[in-house]
């Protein structure tokens, strides 16, 4: 391989990578910002084992002095209304937690109301979060930490609702991608696409596994169920562009990368991926 492809293969990779998260893509709208690193530090210093009031202790830090006030009020009414019961009130304090982009503490108050509520979909909006909290966290033990109490609460929604095949593919992709026990997470994805083979996330989470585990062919097919199950997933052609180029299949990859510009709206992924494809045809000329 030429060092010039090399250099393309790297480029696409860090584009790639920059496209989202490598599994189960964030179902809650949250941005990793300085305040939310600036959290995790500070709870991984306090206690690497899970302790929700030191947490959002520490989330208060990260806070401003009229986010500090707007907090206080929400928690002084939550207060005069007779203790954690009152789920309106949960819910809005979580809702200020995403608000201010700090998933972990927004799923502690989410987790508060599921426990109130005991519902399939009270601990499935705690799960999402805590879910997001480990993809956000830049320390070991806080993603183990994170990962931890978003299998349990995923679990919780699966003891509530066995049939919720989103919980179950956000369940295996937590084992997949956050613990020990990556097979446990695999046969959960299998289980869902047994149930359904249309679920888009599960062949999405399956194909991204394959990748990494370098079974490229097996990408290629899962892939391509997502874009039969989805046309409108312009990434998609992006990753099977990449796979195609680390197999040796440049015209493949072309045709992939190009269709993705034409159908992404990102502007700047499009300018790059367009300028690859232009050195790509160099090279394939050039032969």
């Amino acid at each position: 391989m030429s060092s010039r492809k090399l250099q393309i293969i790297i480029v696409a990779a860090a584009i790639v990578l920059t496209v989202g998260l490598l599994l189960a893509p964030s179902q809650v709208n949250v941005t990793s910002k300085q305040s939310t690193q600036q959290v995790q530090s500070e709870q991984h210093q306090e206690d690497i084992a899970f302790n929700g009031d030191a947490l959002l202790k520490s989330a208060k830090g990260a806070l401003n002095k009229d986010q500090i006030a707007q907090l206080d009020h929400l928690e002084l009414g939550l207060k005069k209304s007779g203790g954690e019961k009152d789920t309106a009130l949960l819910d809005e304090i979580g809702r200020f937690w995403d608000r201010q982009s700090i998933p972990a503490a927004s799923a502690v108050w989410f987790e508060k109301k599921a426990k109130v509520m005991n519902t399939d979909h009270a601990y499935l909006d705690a799960a999402y979060r805590y879910f997001d909290s480990f993809k956000l966290a830049q320390d070991s033990g806080l993603r183990e930490m994170m990962v931890q109490k978003a299998i349990s609460n995923y679990q919780k929604v699966l003891e509530l609702n066995p049939n919720n095949l989103d919980a179950k593919t956000d369940l295996g992709a937590c084992y997949a991608e956050g613990t020990g026990e990556p097979m446990k997470g695999i046969m959960l994805l299998r289980e869902v696409i047994a149930a359904n083979p249309n679920h888009e996330m599960a062949q999405y989470n399956l194909g991204m596994l394959s990748v990494k585990s370098g079974q490229l062919d097996k990408a290629i097919v899962r892939f391509q169920k997502v874009l039969e199950i989805n046309p409108k997933r312009s990434d998609m052609f992006l990753f099977l562009g990449q796979i195609y180029l680390q197999m040796g299949d440049t015209v493949n990859a072309i045709s992939n990368y190009q269709t993705f510009t034409k159908k992404s709206d990102d502007y700047q992924a499009v300018t790059q991926i367009g300028k690859m494809v232009d050195d790509l045809k160099k090279e394939v000329h050039s032969k």
